[in-house]
C-alpha cells in the first residue's frame, strides 16, 4: 500500500455547526440553597438486548418536591422521554430513573437529565459482547487488606462513571510462568510489591457485578529465573547462539548476567529479576502456558488472556534460535502462539475465552510483528501499544485505517502513554531546600544535594497546590550504587509514604550504576499519591531508621499532572480515527480528603502501569468524563465496522478563513472525514492550532478556540441529504441540528454548513437518503479537480466525458457504494490518442493501489476498458484518479463500472 494523498487547490469557502449548550458535570447553583447536579451514572458498564437500566443523578442543594426530565436519545433522534418527580430535603439526593432500552443489539444512547434548568448527561450501551466496543480500562496493584467495600467502589467508579466495560488486571501474577504460588493467598511479585489473592478476586466479582469483564495480563513468551523448578524446560528456550545454551549465572554479580545464552531482559535489583524468553512455536510451550492461562479463568474467574510482547526489543539484526539451532522468526510466531491459545481456551470455556494479543509498535510499516498479529491472529480485538511507528497524530490514523483494512474493520484498543516523556507540572529545585545534615553539592554543570547517611537527614521544600485534588510526586535522582535506596517521604509534618529509589544506569543491567545519569523513576509504597488541599504545605524527604540502602543524588521534585491539552487532542485523534484507548483505571492508592486509601480513577501514561508519574487536573477529570460519555453514546459512529475512512485530499472540503489539513499538521484544523454504511457522512475537525509540533505524546498549547466555521464539503454526487448534525464532547454531547445548504458548482456536489463553535473537537455527521448507486459512474458528474468535462468525441456514456486530463495534480474523485465486503472489478471506460502509455495513480479512502495503465487507442473516438481488482469493505467508496507524473500522458476518461469478481 502507499500513503496518502492530498490534492492541492486554492482555498475554497466553507461553513459548520450549531451551538450546544453548555455541559458542567457539577451544575453550580447560582445561590447557596439553589440545586446542584453533582453527578449521573448508571448501574452497568453495557447492558444486554432487552436488559433493564437504572439511571442515577445525584443532586445537592434542592428542597421540595423537583422533577428531573430525562431525554434519551439514538444520534439525533429521541428514543424515550420523561418527567420523574422526586422530595429534596436540602442534603445529596440520588434519584433513581428505570430505562429498559430497545431490543436492539450494539447501540449507544446519550442520556439528558434537567433539574431546575441544570442539565447532565450520562451514556448506555447496549451490547451482547463487550469486545464490539472494548472500552478497556485497566487495574494495579492488589494489596493485601483491602475490604470488598473498597474494590466494588473502585470497579464500581469505571463501570458506571465510564462504562468501562473490560479490565485489565496488570501484574497480578505470582511470577510469569506460575500464576499462583503453591500455597498461601499472598505472595511477592518480582518488584517487591506484596499482592492478595483475595483483593484480585475482589475486584473481579465485582466488575461482573457491573457486566465488566475481566482480563488477565500475561507474557507470551517469559518466565522468571530459575523457571526450571516449575517444569519449564530450557529447551523450549530462545538463545542468541545455535549451539550455546547456558542459563547459569551469579545472582549477587549483576554483570555475569552478560555470560547467559538465553534472550532474556533484566530489572532493576539485587539480585535482580530476569525475564528469560522462550519460543511461541514451541508446541510444548504453548501447553504449559495454556494451562496458566487456564488456571487463571478457572481459579480467579477472568474473562480472558491480555497477551503481552516486548517488540523488537533485542534489536533488528537479533538472529533468535530454538534449542536444536533451528531459526526462529520471533515477529512472525505470535499469531500462531495466539491462535493456540485461543483454541484451547475455547476448548476449556467457550464463554470465557477472550484473546487480545499485543501488536507492538504498531505501525504499517512495521517490520517486526504487526502485520502477523493483525492480519492472521485470531483474536477479539486488536491491541497495539504505539512508539516509534506510531509517534505521529497522522501515523496513528494511518495505523488504525491499515488495521482495519487488514482485519476487515474489527476493534481495536491502542495503549498510547500521555506526556511519557514530559515532566508536566510545578517543579522544586533542592538547592533552595532547607537542609539538615544533607548538603549541596555541583560536578558537571548539575547542582544536586546528597548526604542522606544518617537517621534524620532531611531536606524540606514549600509547595503550592493550586487546587484541591491528588498530586504525583516526581524525583530527579541518581543513585551510583547496585542497590535499593528508600526514603520516608513526610507532607507537613506527617509521614505518608516511602520512596524507592533504584539505581541509575545508562542502559539496562549488566550497564554498571552511574551517579551521573538522573532518572525520574523512584517508585512509592501506599499511598502512591498525595491529596493536597489548595495551598502552602512542607513536603520532607528524610532518611529514617526503617529506610534501607544507601545515599542519594536528588535535584528536583515536580508536582506531576498530566497536560489537559495534549491529552483531549489524542483522545480526539484516536476516536474519530476509529480506536479505543485503554487509560482510565483503577487502583493506584492515594490518600483523600474523605479518608480512603485509593483513588477512583486515575490516568494511564507509562507502560509500567502501577507508576504514578502524574495526576490529573480538576479540569482534566471534567473532560475525561466528558470523553467517555461521547465515545459510548456515539460508538454506532465512530467504531462499528461500515465505518470507512474517507479520501483526506484538499480536494473534498474547506474552512472559510481557516487553514486545515488531512495530515494533522501543526497550526491547522485536522479533518478526519469517514463515511458510515450507505446512510452516513462523517466530519471530524481537530483543533491543532494550540500544537507545537507532531507528536500527539508531548505537552502542547492551547486551541484556539473558533466561531461560527463555515464548511463546504463535497458530497458523493448520488446522494441528497436529510439533515446534518454536531455534536462534541466539548459542549455537552448532546446533537444539534445544523444549518446547512446544498449546491453545486464547476468541481461537484457540495453541502455548506455552518458550525458555531470547535475547541477542541466537532464530529458532523451528515444524514443521507436512501439514494443508491448504479455500478457505472460517470467521470464528468464527480469531483472534478484542474479538469474540464466534454462531449465532443462520440460513443461515451452519461452526459459527457473528462478531458484536459493530464497535468500533474489532476484528479477526478468517484463515490460508489459496495453492499458486502469482497474483491470487486473496476474497469475504466478511456480514450487515449497519444503516444505511450498513459498512467493514473488509484486511490480509495486514502489508500494507495496499483497504478492504472491506459494503453494508447487509434484516435479520441474509441473507448477503450482497462481492469484492475481491488479488496473493498461494505460501505461508501471515495475513489480518486489521480494524475502524479505529467509524462504521463493524457485521456479522456468516461466512466467506470464496479462489479463484484467471482
Amino acid at each position: 500500500m502507499k500513503k496518502h494523498h492530498f490534492i492541492k487547490m486554492s482555498s475554497i469557502a466553507l461553513s459548520l455547526c450549531v451551538a450546544l449548550g453548555t455541559f458542567p458535570a457539577t451544575a453550580f447553583a447560582d445561590d447557596a440553597n439553589a440545586t446542584t447536579i453533582t453527578k449521573a451514572y448508571v448501574d452497568k458498564a453495557t447492558y444486554a438486548p432487552g436488559e433493564a437500566a437504572t439511571i442515577y443523578v445525584d443532586v445537592d442543594g434542592a428542597t421540595g418536591t423537583k422533577t428531573a426530565h430525562i431525554q434519551i436519545t439514538h444520534l439525533n433522534e429521541t428514543v424515550w422521554e420523561n418527567d420523574v418527580t422526586f422530595t429534596a430535603n436540602g442534603g445529596k439526593t440520588t434519584v433513581p430513573i428505570n430505562w429498559t432500552p430497545p431490543a436492539s443489539d450494539h447501540q449507544g444512547y446519550l442520556v439528558s437529565i434537567t433539574i431546575d434548568g441544570k442539565q447532565i448527561v450520562t451514556a448506555i450501551d447496549v451490547s451482547s459482547d463487550v469486545t464490539t466496543y472494548p472500552r478497556y480500562g485497566y487495574s494495579v496493584d492488589f494489596m493485601p487488606g483491602e475490604t470488598s467495600a473498597e474494590s466494588d467502589a473502585m470497579m464500581k467508579e469505571l463501570a458506571q462513571v465510564y462504562h468501562v466495560n473490560i479490565v485489565q488486571y496488570y501484574d497480578w501474577m505470582y511470577r510469569h510462568e506460575k500464576i499462583l504460588p503453591d500455597e498461601g493467598d499472598e505472595w511477592v511479585d518480582m518488584f517487591g510489591h506484596t499482592l492478595s489473592r483475595q483483593t484480585i478476586q475482589q475486584r473481579i466479582d465485582a466488575g461482573h457485578a457491573y457486566n465488566q469483564k475481566a482480563m488477565a495480563y500475561q507474557m507470551s513468551y517469559m518466565a522468571r529465573e530459575g523457571y526450571t523448578e516449575n517444569g519449564v524446560d530450557p529447551k523450549w528456550g530462545l538463545y542468541s547462539s545455535q549451539t550455546n545454551h547456558n542459563i547459569d549465572y551469579n545472582p549477587s554479580d549483576n554483570s555475569t548476567i552478560s555470560g547467559i545464552d538465553q534472550y532474556l531482559f533484566p530489572l532493576e535489583g539485587k539480585p535482580a529479576p530476569l525475564l528469560m524468553t522462550f519460543n511461541p512455536l514451541n508446541t510444548d510451550w504453548q501447553n504449559f502456558m495454556a494451562n496458566q492461562y487456564k488456571g487463571a479463568i478457572n481459579t480467579l474467574d477472568f474473562d480472558g488472556i491480555q497477551i503481552d510482547q516486548m517488540g523488537d526489543f533485542w534489536g533488528r539484526d537479533a538472529q533468535y534460535y530454538d534449542y536444536d539451532g533451528n531459526y526462529v522468526n520471533l515477529g512472525e510466531s505470535f499469531a500462531p502462539f495466539t491462535n493456540a491459545i485461543k483454541r484451547q481456551l475455547t476448548e476449556n470455556n467457550s464463554a470465557k475465552n477472550i484473546v487480545t494479543m499485543n501488536a507492538v509498535n504498531g505501525g504499517s510499516e512495521d517490520y517486526f510483528s504487526s502485520n502477523s498479529i493483525i492480519s492472521t491472529a485470531n483474536t477479539d480485538f486488536a491491541f497495539s501499544e504505539l512508539w516509534g511507528n506510531s509517534d505521529s497524530y497522522k501515523k496513528v490514523n494511518d495505523f488504525i485505517n491499515w488495521q482495519k483494512m487488514q482485519d476487515g474493520g474489527k476493534a481495536i484498543v491502542l495503549a498510547a502513554y500521555m506526556n511519557q516523556y514530559d515532566i508536566n507540572g510545578t517543579t522544586y529545585s533542592y538547592s533552595n531546600a532547607q537542609l539538615t545534615g544533607v548538603h549541596t553539592n555541583s560536578e558537571n554543570g548539575v547542582t544536586y544535594i546528597t548526604g542522606f547517611d544518617e537517621v534524620g537527614d532531611r531536606a524540606e521544600i514549600t509547595i503550592e497546590a493550586p487546587e484541591d485534588g491528588n498530586y504525583s510526586l516526581v524525583f530527579l535522582a541518581a543513585n551510583g550504587t547496585d542497590t535499593q535506596a528508600s526514603k520516608s517521604i513526610y507532607l507537613d509534618g506527617t509521614k505518608y509514604m516511602t520512596a524507592y529509589f533504584d539505581a541509575t544506569r545508562n542502559g539496562v543491567i549488566p550497564a554498571e550504576p552511574d551517579w551521573y545519569y538522573y532518572s525520574y523513576d523512584a517508585s512509592f509504597t501506599a499511598p502512591k499519591n498525595l491529596y493536597l488541599t489548595k495551598g502552602t504545605h512542607t513536603l520532607t524527604i528524610q532518611q529514617d531508621a526503617d529506610d534501607k540502602g544507601g545515599d542519594i543524588r536528588l535535584q528536583t521534585v515536580t508536582l506531576g499532572v498530566y497536560d489537559e491539552n495534549s491529552v483531549r487532542l489524542t483522545n480526539a485523534a484516536i476516536a474519530a480515527s476509529g480506536a479505543m484507548h485503554i487509560e482510565m483505571g483503577s487502583g493506584m492508592s492515594t490518600t483523600a480528603n474523605s479518608g480512603e486509601n485509593f483513588n477512583d480513577v486515575s490516568l494511564l501514561g507509562n507502560p509500567y502501569y502501577p507508576k504514578a508519574a502524574k495526576s490529573m487536573t480538576s479540569s482534566l477529570e471534567q473532560a475525561m468524563y466528558n470523553q467517555y460519555q461521547f465515545i459510548t453514546a456515539y460508538e454506532n459512529l465512530l467504531y462499528d465496522a461500515n465505518v470507512l475512512p474517507s479520501d483526506t485530499g484538499f480536494q473534498n472540503i474547506s474552512i472559510s478563513n481557516e487553514t486545515i489539513s488531512g495530515d494533522a499538521k501543526p497550526g491547522t484544523i485536522w479533518y478526519v472525514i469517514k463515511n458510515k454504511g450507505n446512510d452516513y457522512g462523517l466530519i471530524h475537525l481537530i483543533n491543532l492550532t494550540g500544537e507545537n509540533d507532531e507528536d500527539w505524546r508531548n505537552v502542547t498549547g492551547t486551541p484556539n478556540a473558533k466561531q461560527n466555521l463555515t464548511v463546504k464539503y463535497y458530497i458523493p454526487q448520488y446522494k441528497d441529504i436529510s439533515g446534518v448534525y454536531c455534536a462534541s464532547p466539548d459542549t455537552g454531547c448532546i446533537s444539534n441540528a445544523l444549518a446547512y445548504n446544498v449546491q453545486t458548482d464547476d468541481v461537484g456536489k457540495y453541502v455548506e454548513i455552518q458550525v458555531p463553535s470547535l475547541e477542541y473537537w466537532d464530529m458532523i455527521y451528515i444524514r443521507y437518503n436512501d439514494n443508491t448507486l448504479t455500478d457505472t459512474v460517470e467521470a464528468e458528474n464527480s469531483i472534478l479537480t484542474n479538469v474540464s468535462t466534454n462531449n465532443n468525441h462520440g460513443g461515451y456514456s452519461g452526459t459527457g466525458f473528462v478531458d484536459s486530463y493530464g497535468k500533474a495534480g489532476d484528479a477526478v474523485t468517484m463515490d460508489f457504494f459496495v453492499p458486502e465486503t469482497g474483491d470487486y472489478k473496476l474497469s475504466f471506460v478511456y480514450s487515449a490518442a497519444v503516444d505511450g502509455t498513459p498512467k493514473r495513480e488509484l486511490y480509495i479512502n486514502a489508500y494507495g493501489y496499483d497504478s492504472i495503465s491506459f494503453p494508447a487507442t487509434s484516435n479520441w473516438e474509441e473507448w477503450n476498458t482497462s481492469e484492475t481488482t481491488v479488496h473493498l469493505r461494505a460501505g461508501i467508496q471515495r475513489m480518486v484518479v489521480y494524475c502524479g507524473n505529467a509524462d504521463d500522458g493524457y485521456i479522456n476518461f468516461d466512466c467506470v463500472h464496479i462489479s463484484k469478481s467471482a
